[in-house]
């Protein structure tokens, strides 16, 4: 057994990513040190964690790969060096994580698998009955959005580095890597996420939620997921301090990670000229006055009262996690075609959100004014664009407009063909609005569904489940992992041949 622990920690990622599943499917029977009527649950949990382990464990046996030299750790390492390893992650959880909701017998197979990957990707849509579950399966929700939510990657460094870890960590959707070593960066990140969740728990008890229900909330909070242990959401507990320490958790997940890194090391000014947090800002103070504005006006809200629920409603739409306050199916239609406006957006890049992101829309807001100002001033008064990142100044320049429209034009393609999708598979029983809207919900891990999951088909919820695996991923980064599973296969097999260029 030695030897086998000792193949794997000089494994590849593969072996590394499948003991980690094992480990994380099997950390929900820590419940049962405290609901020990919940026991017969154990096997659901045992049984998968099992298997994936061995097949961890097996792996290095199985697949040796050739002796290679190891090459220095750089940020710039190309993305489709761990594009395959980090969707074959994704993949692969989902599958674990859905397991214990089969095997108890709780869900169908579809169902199981799209719980899973609703926890993990952080999409925050629930297909479960949450009135008679037992808590076992809430903590193991809860525990796929935090984990799902951090990053395997990050996770796995702060253990195990290997040659790959820096062109890993880029695949995941967090470029800015600042620091010089990964596992650092990955061990600081790991503790400030740790920090936060205990801050969080401590909170919630303090104002009223039992512990266990805080330590859940805290998890899907700070992991932008939106999954509670209450069927009516952060709404049943009906407290204006616990929904303040929502807030406080949402926006930290909705972060970028290299913000939290800047604010550790207390580099306030640094912090304070970066473009995308300034925007972020912006707009939910814009966003947040304009829903106040429609609920006061349209909803018969006192000021103070809509600008609270505004507030709440604002963080939790933009940062993907979908905690609702209050019945956001009943506000006027200007509020609600904010919502849709915000789960668009998205979160920051680099943080634990979906959506098309803060920065690609701050870009394309800049790149706008400066075509109207082009267009309307002297060609010698516009000056050339800038904004301000973690590693300091960048120009908006030509091939970076480039690049965030053709990424927006890929999002809105990927929108439009999943809500497509999903009127075929329903039929008459859907309507392009609502197939739109839940599809954007998915592809944005926004956690704000119209009920549809809870009784679409097997094929409406497997697109939606694609749409929140691109949304997490980032849609490049899952057809690149795809080109390059394509690729590797076509090299293996006897017959590749036949599909070569």
């Amino acid at each position: 057994m030695k030897s086998a622990f000792g193949r794997v920690a000089r494994g590849n990622y593969y072996s590394r990513v499948l003991l980690f599943i094992a480990v994380a499917t099997a950390a929900p029977l820590i419940a049962l040190l405290f609901y020990p009527e919940e026991s017969g649950s154990a096997p659901a949990f045992i049984i998968p964690a099992a298997a994936v382990a061995l097949l961890g464990l097996l792996l290095p046996a199985l697949f040796r790969e050739k002796p290679q030299n190891e090459q220095p750790r750089v940020w710039s390492s190309p993305l489709k060096d761990g594009s395959l390893p980090v969707l074959f992650a994704w993949c692969a959880s989902i599958v674990a994580g859905a397991a214990p909701f089969y095997l108890a017998g709780l869900l169908s197979p579809i169902h199981a698998l799209f719980e899973s990957a609703s926890g993990w990707t952080t999409g925050g849509i629930s297909v479960i009955d949450l009135r008679s579950l037992p808590r076992i399966f809430l903590l193991h929700r809860a525990l796929t959005q935090f984990c799902g939510g951090l990053g395997f990657v990050i996770i796995i460094a702060v253990v195990l580095q290997g040659r790959q870890m820096a062109s890993l960590y880029n695949a995941e959707g967090h470029p800015d890597g600042f620091m010089p070593n990964l596992r650092r960066t990955a061990a600081t990140i790991s503790l400030i996420y740790t920090a936060c969740l205990i801050l969080g728990t401590l909170l919630y008890r303090i104002f009223g939620m039992t512990f266990f229900d805080g330590l859940c909330h805290a998890m899907s909070a700070i992991s932008t997921a939106g999954f509670s242990t209450r069927a009516g959401s952060i709404e049943e507990f009906a407290s204006v301090p616990i929904e303040l320490v929502t807030i406080f958790l949402m926006l930290v997940g909705a972060s970028n990670f290299g913000w939290l890194l800047l604010l550790v090391r207390r580099r306030f000014r640094r912090l304070a000229k970066i473009s995308e947090l300034r925007f972020m800002l912006v707009v939910i103070a814009v966003f947040t006055a304009l829903m106040t504005l429609s609920l006061v006006t349209q909803h018969g809200k006192g000021f103070w009262d809509g600008l609270h629920s505004a507030a709440f409603c604002v963080v939790s739409i933009l940062s993907t996690t979908g905690y609702a306050s209050e019945s956001y199916a009943l506000w006027p239609a200007a509020s609600r075609l904010l919502i849709i406006l915000l789960m668009t957006i998205g979160a920051a890049t680099g943080s634990t959100g979906g959506g098309i992101k803060l920065l690609r829309v701050y870009v394309l807001a800049r790149a706008a004014k400066s075509n109207i100002l082009r267009r309307i001033s002297p060609s010698h008064s516009v000056k050339l664009m800038r904004y301000t990142r973690l590693q300091g100044e960048a120009p908006i320049d030509d091939a970076l407009v480039r690049d965030t429209l053709e990424h927006i034009f890929i999002y809105i393609l990927v929108l439009f063909a999943g809500a497509w999708l999903i009127t075929l598979f329903e039929g008459g029983l859907v309507t392009p609005g609502d197939a739109l809207f839940e599809f954007n919900a998915a592809l944005g891990t926004s956690g704000v569904s119209n009920g549809l999951a809870e009784r679409a088909s097997n094929g409406t919820l497997i697109v939606q489940m694609l749409g929140m695996l691109l949304g997490r991923l980032e849609i490049f980064i899952f057809f690149l992992g795809l080109h390059s599973a394509f690729d590797k296969a076509r090299r293996a097999l006897p017959f590749g041949r036949l599909f070569k260029k």
